[in-house]
C-alpha cells in the first residue's frame, strides 16, 4: 500500500469514529427520557470527547466541522425542550458556545503546533540533505581509489582483503548516507539506555511500514 493511501485509509477511519461517537452521543439524547436530567447532562458533556479529539487528529477545520455539526443537532434539541429562557435553556445555549470555544481554541493550537514541528522537520531535512551531500562525494572517489588500487594486489593477497574490508565498510557508510538523504520524519530510539538517537531505518521508511 502507498504512503499516500495509507494515510487517507487513516484519515478516513479516524473521521468515522468521530461520526459514530457523535452520532451515538446524539441518540443517547434523544433514547434518554427527559426525566432523567442528570443523564442528558453527562451526555451533553460527552460531545466534548469527538471536538476534542477532531481537534487533534484533523486541527481547527476539522474541529469546528465537528462542533458546528453537533451544534446543528444539539441547538434544535434545545429549541424543541425550550422553557422560557429557563436556566436549563442558558446551560444548554452556554454548552453550545462552550463546543465552538473549544473546538477552536484547541484546533489553533494545534495548527500551531504542527506548524512548528513541519518548519523543524524542514530543517532537519534540509540539513541532512546537505550532509549527504557532502559526504558523498569523498566517499566515492574514496571507494574509487580504492576499487583501482585493489587491482594491484592478488584476489588472495592479504592487502587486497584489507581493501575490500575497507571498501565494504565505506559501501554500509554510502547506504547510511541514502537513509539520511531519505530522511521524512524524525523517530528516536534507544541507544545505550542513557540517550537517544534517529532510527534511521524507520525515519527514512515510507509510513506504511511503521
Amino acid at each position: 500500500m502507498a504512503s499516500s493511501d495509507f494515510q487517507q485509509l487513516r484519515n478516513t477511519t479516524k473521521w468515522l469514529v468521530i461520526i459514530f461517537m457523535v452520532i451515538g452521543i446524539s441518540a443517547l439524547h434523544l433514547y434518554i427520557s427527559r426525566n432523567y436530567e442528570k443523564s442528558h447532562i453527562l451526555a451533553r458533556e460527552m460531545y466534548f470527547l469527538p471536538i476534542i479529539l477532531c481537534a487533534f487528529w484533523f486541527g481547527l477545520r476539522g474541529a469546528i466541522l465537528t462542533s458546528l455539526t453537533i451544534t446543528a443537532f444539539y441547538f434544535t434539541y434545545s429549541l424543541l425542550n425550550w422553557h422560557g429562557f429557563s436556566t436549563d435553556d442558558w446551560n444548554r445555549l452556554l454548552e453550545i458556545a462552550l463546543y465552538n470555544i473549544i473546538a477552536i481554541t484547541i484546533g489553533i493550537l494545534q495548527d500551531r503546533q504542527r506548524a512548528r514541528a513541519r518548519e523543524k522537520l524542514e530543517v532537519i531535512q534540509a540539513l541532512a540533505g546537505t550532509v549527504a551531500h557532502e559526504m558523498n562525494s569523498p566517499l566515492f572517489v574514496a571507494i574509487a581509489n580504492l576499487e583501482l588500487l585493489q587491482d594491484d594486489f592478488d584476489q588472495n593477497s592479504e592487502p587486497y582483503m584489507e581493501i575490500e574490508n575497507i571498501i565494504k565498510n565505506l559501501k554500509i557508510i554510502k547506504v547510511l548516507i541514502k537513509k539520511i538523504s531519505q530522511l521524512k520524519r524524525v523517530i528516536p530510539k534507544d541507544y545505550d539506555g542513557t540517550s537517544m538517537i534517529v532510527d534511521l531505518d524507520k525515519s527514512s521508511a515510507p509510513t506504511s511500514k511503521i
